[in-house]
């Protein structure tokens, strides 16, 4: 996708639209505003090996949950937050109103491609209610495009879905 391309997800009304491409700066970041509706929930709990994520809010107030405990901050307007390569992480939107944000990879991933797989899936009445696949084989392409890894409990660090494999 290119600056200024927008996707949705019919299913939850989320809304993403590139502001800068991988493409434009050699891999070394990428940038997008998505539009989250309320009471849209969270992905699961999660952590990235090669790219940290920044999270900003536009308008609204977002959700982020830190580590294995799921500390529970929020953030208003003006005010973001980074995870950290390997720290775990999440978001949602827990309000009755929505909420408008932007996310930085850095350096770029593969995150807007796999949204576009799981904004596909559930535009074709596929998803669940986090928005990611009901098929669990979906759901792994997903976890792997966007090069996430996934807690997997008490302790553990997580677990990837890597050529066939479960990877620490």
């Amino acid at each position: 996708m290119r600056a200024g391309d927008t996707i949705r997800n019919n299913q939850t009304g989320e809304e993403l639209t590139v502001l800068v491409s991988e493409e434009e700066n050699g891999g070394a970041r990428q940038l997008y505003r998505v539009s989250i509706p309320p009471r849209r929930p969270s992905p699961p709990l999660h952590y990235h090996r090669d790219f940290t994520e920044t999270f900003s809010v536009i308008e609204g107030k977002l959700d982020i949950y830190l580590g294995q405990e799921r500390r529970h901050l929020f953030l208003g307007p003006e005010e973001s937050i980074t995870a950290s390569i390997g720290q775990l992480h999440t978001f949602a939107n827990e309000r009755d109103f929505p909420a408008m944000i932007t996310i930085e990879t850095k350096p770029a991933a593969g995150v807007i491609s796999a949204f576009q797989l799981a904004y596909g899936v559930a535009n074709d009445g596929g998803a669940a209610k986090d928005g990611l696949s009901k098929n669990q084989l979906v759901r792994l392409v997903f976890i792997k495009m966007s090069e996430g890894f996934l807690a997997t409990g008490s302790g553990s660090r997580g677990r990837r879905f890597r050529d066939g494999q479960n990877a620490l």
